[in-house]
């Protein structure tokens, strides 16, 4: 799968992935939130809502501006989404994720593959 974001099917239903895996930079990651964001944009003028979400950020690393762009995304994505699931959050990183739920009132839940989080995004 390509990093940014795009719609993928599980068990007949679609689901809105959003991949920032193995990111390193700063700069990657800013340009990949930007292109995320494009995208996002795309699906709210087409007036979807009710979404399905999934976030990879596994092997990657967020921090300064990087952080404060995603809570920015985040909030603006919240309006869209039904269930939210992230994947690839351990130690330090699960902090992080609170202040980001804090900041962007997301109900993330953390699951440990995307296998996992695809399964309980599907399960009505």
């Amino acid at each position: 799968m390509a990093r940014g974001a795009q719609f993928v099917e599980h068990k007949g239903k679609e689901i809105y992935y959003v991949d920032y895996s193995n990111i390193k930079t700063n700069e990657e990651f800013l340009q990949t939130i930007k292109e995320t964001n494009a995208f996002r944009e795309k699906v709210r003028s087409e007036g979807k809502k009710d979404l399905l979400m999934l976030v990879n950020v596994s092997g990657s690393y967020v921090y300064g501006q990087v952080l404060d762009a995603l809570k920015k995304s985040g909030r603006i994505t919240k309006d869209l989404t039904k269930k939210e699931a992230i994947v690839g959050i351990s130690g330090a990183q699960k902090i992080l994720l609170q202040i980001a739920k804090t900041f962007t009132r997301m109900q993330l839940t953390v699951f440990n593959t995307v296998e996992e989080a695809k399964d309980w995004l599907v399960k009505d």
